[in-house]
């Protein structure tokens, strides 16, 4: 490479985008888009070589990986577990609100089946660096408000690591053979578990083992080089570099000395991260901008529509006000930089074209120039929609309200262990529908790999296909019958105070008819939709048979197990009654006399007895719930 270029390259880049950046720092707008427009222009008025291309690439790289792993450092893993619960909450509720969304728009747009998760992912994040500076510039939300749509933020980051993840495998399978795609899942799985599992353990240790006994210098060249080694791993297993790059950030974020490592790799992180957004605005043509205008705008519109929907109703099933609700989701609308990270990565792997690549970055600007300027009529827009709801709704509106204050209501009347195992059986549950979703997408895209099964194994296509969809079904139940158990399990915790509380007026709380059904034909009906909703290779008259055997095994084993709950009730109470007839034997050999203690004692007093027994519960359970709350 001629030295000549690079330090030409180094000074042209940097100078257009701090000179753009400081035209934009002038309007109040974060830096971010100052690199962005800078790339567009380079790429537009500067011819560039295929050897100053490398330049960009090797530098978009290096930002890359410093970017992702700036943003693993600053998430505090003790701070997310003890005070991420409500963030938590509503990322589990809005991100799979988006991905559907964006996967249907993606899907009208004309997109395939990859493309459309792609902007589903693109659209299931914000720019922490955005939102952070338009929440300095208002002052709509209060100070505890604004640090929870910062921790929100943070769950995003992760969750978007999280997608890119699996969209990495789909992204590049769509070309690759079978058995190389089977052997990178695999090697993605171990890679994700040691590096979560080992890395977590023994890393951390050793930093701070190295932070006592080296100076401060080695200690970010070893931290930097891990980090550098960590995004090779990434690539060796078919991952982006950027999930490597963040993993070693979230490891050496729990070190003791986190907050000076990043301190001193910040300007390091500021020169190259611009670099890489040069990079993202320098695929991106004005020609196609402009002719591409009408899918841009498209684009943005269903991304505030979709964000602002899905954020107002994670922050609402949270238990949140709804203009804290409205206000927040606002602060939200803004892509982040997960989403040049996901559309450069599709781009790349030939999954996008250049047409839908410039209207995503275009829809990407857009988002972040209008945020400051919708923000800052936030809470007038709250206000408008409040006064002018339609009164036909109103009624509506309060019993969805009413209903979620008496769900959180009844959690609150159980005792802490209580709401402990709620929270633990929530994330099991969703989980649960993680790992159904998951055996979907790779089913759905290892529908094909039948004819490598039959060139390789033998048999027919047509048999490879059954054995397929009834392994797709078994892998499925599952986590579909732990599923069931889990939404069982949170039934009861959320009704059972209420039981107490409605004895004395009469009343019961209603159970949901289907948690009344068993637990395995529940799974079952769970996976007889899913599978016949998704694409599989069996015609119709095949899952129907498939469906029909299954359900008369099931059928069959359930009248079995109703049969032998009956024999054992039978035997139950012939043991019961040999036990009472001889303990009247032994009654009869003893002395008729009664003690004088137990003389007065009539079923009206040994009712009484009981209800005031009754009585003292319900007073010892509402001074606990009050206790609690």
């Amino acid at each position: 490479m001629d030295e000549a270029l690079l330090m030409m390259s180094l000074a042209v880049f940097t100078l257009i985008a701090g000179l753009c950046s400081v035209v934009f720092n002038r309007l109040k707008v974060p830096p971010l888009i100052g690199y962005l427009i800078a790339g567009i222009i380079l790429a537009n008025i500067w011819t560039i070589t295929e050897e100053g291309e490398m330049v960009v690439d090797y530098l978009s790289d290096m930002g890359l990986v410093l970017l992702m792993f700036c943003i693993g450092l600053e998430i505090n893993l003790r701070k997310l577990k003890k005070q991420g619960m409500f963030a938590i909450i509503v990322c589990m509720v809005q991100m799979p609100i988006i991905l559907v969304a964006g996967y249907l728009v993606g899907m009208g747009m004309g997109m395939g089946m990859v493309p459309a998760l792609a902007l589903g992912a693109i659209m299931s994040g914000s720019s922490t660096a955005v939102v952070l500076a338009v929440l300095k510039s208002q002052n709509y939300l209060d100070k505890e408000h604004n640090e929870m749509i910062i921790m929100v933020l943070i769950i995003e980051d992760i969750a978007q690591v999280i997608l890119l993840s699996i969209l990495g495998p789909l992204m590049a399978g769509s070309g690759m053979d079978p058995s190389r795609l089977l052997i990178m899942i695999v090697s993605i799985i171990v890679f994700m578990a040691g590096s979560i599992f080992i890395g977590l353990r023994l890393l951390p240790i050793f930093i701070n083992w190295l932070s006592d006994n080296v100076p401060k210098e080695v200690l970010i060249i070893i931290v930097l080089g891990l980090t550098f080694g960590m995004a090779y791993l990434s690539i060796l297993v078919g991952l982006s570099m950027a999930i490597g790059a963040f993993l070693m950030g979230l490891i050496v974020s729990s070190t003791r000395k986190s907050h000076e490592i990043h301190h001193s790799i910040e300007p390091m992180e500021n020169l190259f991260m611009a670099m890489f957004f040069i990079s993202v605005g320098m695929e991106v043509s004005v020609h196609a901008l402009v002719n591409n205008i009408i899918p841009t705008i498209l684009i943005y519109l269903s991304f505030l529509v979709i964000k602002v929907v899905a954020v107002f109703i994670g922050y609402f099933v949270a238990n949140e006000k709804g203009r804290v609700c409205f206000l927040s989701a606002i602060s939200l609308t803004v892509m982040g930089e997960f989403a040049f990270i996901i559309a450069k990565e599709a781009l790349n792997q030939n999954v996008i074209g250049q047409d839908i690549y410039t209207s995503v970055i275009g829809a990407a600007l857009i988002s972040m120039i209008l945020l400051p300027i919708i923000a800052k009529f936030a809470e007038r827009m709250w206000d408008h929609l409040e006064n002018r709801s339609p009164e036909r709704l109103r009624p509506l509106i309060d019993r969805i309200v009413q209903k979620r204050d008496d769900i959180y209501y009844n959690i609150t009347m159980t005792s802490s262990k209580s709401r402990s195992a709620l929270r633990r059986s929530m994330a099991f549950a969703y989980i649960n529908v993680i790992i159904i979703v998951l055996i979907q997408i790779v089913f759905t895209f290892t529908v094909p790999i039948s004819d490598w099964l039959v060139d390789n194994l033998g048999f027919t296509a047509v048999t490879w296909d059954w054995i397929l969809t009834i392994v797709r079904a078994l892998l499925t139940f599952i986590p579909a019958y732990r599923l069931v158990l889990e939404v069982r399990f949170l039934d009861s915790i959320v009704i059972k105070s209420s039981k107490l509380m409605t004895r004395r007026l009469g009343s019961y709380a209603s159970y949901s008819k289907a948690l009344r059904f068993n637990t395995v034909l529940l799974a079952f009906i769970i996976v007889c939709v899913i599978i016949a909703i998704l694409p599989n290779p069996l015609l119709g008259w095949d899952q129907f048979i498939l469906f029909g055997a299954t359900a008369g095994v099931l059928l069959f084993f359930y009248v079995l197990s109703i049969l032998k709950k009956i024999n054992d009730k039978d035997s139950e109470e012939s043991a019961q009654m040999d036990e009472e007839s001889f303990g009247d034997e032994e009654k009869d050999e003893e002395d008729d006399e009664i003690p004088e203690d137990y003389a007065d004692l009539t079923p009206e007093s040994v009712t009484a007895e009981e209800t005031e027994q009754d009585d003292t519960s319900l007073e010892v359970f509402m001074t606990e719930v009050r206790t609690d709350r």
